[in-house]
């Protein structure tokens, strides 16, 4: 148990990101000595660990929670071998969650309580837009709203309750423009004309043809897109952004490129793309990352993990050692709330995490409380957040 509870303070400081490096090469070694051991590391960095662990912690029932546990992972299981290593996993986890809820449960009293039921009216985004046709009409997208199939500038768009899709061809040779905003708190995904898919995160818009050019396939984004990029070697997909432009031919991307974050990141998941911001040129290979700063075009390339920015299109939101300031912004815009900060030291908070993006906000925020050193003080959509 003495190991447990030492592995248990490590997982808790790189979750808040203050490991040292010796202390990351224990964890790292710990993890890495067994496949038992990763599969309880990534057990209790989920988001759905902290809440079962204060439930944990407030019943003190360690035999109850072993046994959902068991039968959790039982249900997924469908062979007998896999079963048996269920159950070699439990025994590791196990005494882990015990030592965790009790080191976090241990400091519970000094942590400012945080008005969970306030949060819990808080719900996460949905599917929503707005398209501006080429001759200015305006049509409401989104779960609201029933599946249509919209005629407007020569071209047949179907829309659902989740996405749009440019299924005809358009017998005008001039590019004729439509644009797509997603509010606050919304999402959508697009089919553009040549098949390419876009989806599309909070906050976001997307400017492009309803039927391509003969020499370029040219779109223009504000906010945060994923692309998976069809192929056409004759005609090259442009993505503009801020004052810098991704080159493609076929391949998958994110951009992130919200003006007042004053940068822009583009992360390469498949193939090769080239950035070019100011008189820069970058390429890059599936694995890597280009930061363009918005005002001097000064780029900056690194090696990251491709999921940490792009997990959004898959209902996750992943944080590796972040500042919460950063962590706020982003979900400000998904859960369309409004952050202040009390003090500045909060902002600098280091945190990570991997949260469910469709939990309503009193699960975010509980997890964000027991892994750091912020209170969070909820009234109405208004979150105030100080260290005190």
């Amino acid at each position: 148990m003495k190991e447990a509870f030492e592995i248990a303070r490590l997982i808790r400081k790189s979750l808040r990101g203050e490991l040292s490096g010796q202390e990351e090469k224990i964890l790292s070694d710990w993890r890495q000595a067994s496949r038992d051991n990763e599969a309880a590391f990534q057990e209790m960095t989920s988001g759905s660990f902290y809440t079962d662990g204060t439930e944990l912690w407030e019943t003190f029932d360690f035999r109850v929670a072993y046994g959902r546990f068991l039968q959790r992972k039982f249900q997924q299981c469908r062979s007998r071998r896999l079963l048996f290593r269920v159950a070699r996993v439990a025994a590791v986890v196990l005494p882990l969650t015990i030592a965790i809820v009790l080191y976090i449960g241990l400091g519970k009293e000094s942590v400012p309580a945080t008005n969970y039921a306030a949060a819990a009216t808080i719900l996460p985004g949905t599917s929503k837009a707005v398209l501006t046709t080429g001759d200015g009409n305006t049509i409401m997208l989104g779960q609201e709203y029933s599946d249509s199939t919209i005629i407007a500038d020569g071209m047949r768009i179907d829309a659902s309750t989740s996405g749009l899709t440019y299924a005809g061809i358009s017998g005008n040779s001039a590019l004729v423009y439509n644009k797509l905003e997603i509010p606050r708190g919304g999402e959508f995904c697009l089919t553009l004309s040549d098949g390419t898919k876009v989806w599309l995160n909070s906050a976001t818009s997307i400017q492009y043809p309803v039927a391509f050019g003969t020499k370029e396939r040219r779109v223009f984004v504000q906010g945060e897109a994923y692309f998976e990029v069809a192929k056409d070697a004759k005609k090259p997909f442009i993505v503009q952004f801020m004052s810098s432009a991704v080159t493609v031919l076929g391949t998958s991307f994110n951009v992130r490129a919200y003006p007042e974050e004053g940068h822009s990141l583009t992360t390469l998941a498949e193939g090769s793309v080239c950035i070019t911001g100011g008189d820069n040129t970058i390429s890059i290979k599936p694995g890597e990352q280009v930061e363009v700063d918005a005002l001097s075009g000064d780029m900056v390339k690194r090696e990251v993990e491709v999921r940490d920015f792009t997990s959004w299109k898959d209902g996750r939101f992943v944080f590796v050692r972040r500042p919460l300031e950063e962590i706020m912004r982003t979900l400000e815009r998904w859960y369309d709330i409004r952050v202040v900060f009390k003090d500045e030291e909060a902002k600098r908070i280091s945190l990570s995490g991997d949260l469910r993006r469709y939990d309503n906000f009193s699960r975010v925020v509980e997890m964000l409380g027991l892994t750091g050193d912020a209170r969070f003080e909820i009234k109405g959509n208004d979150v105030y957040i100080t260290t005190e």
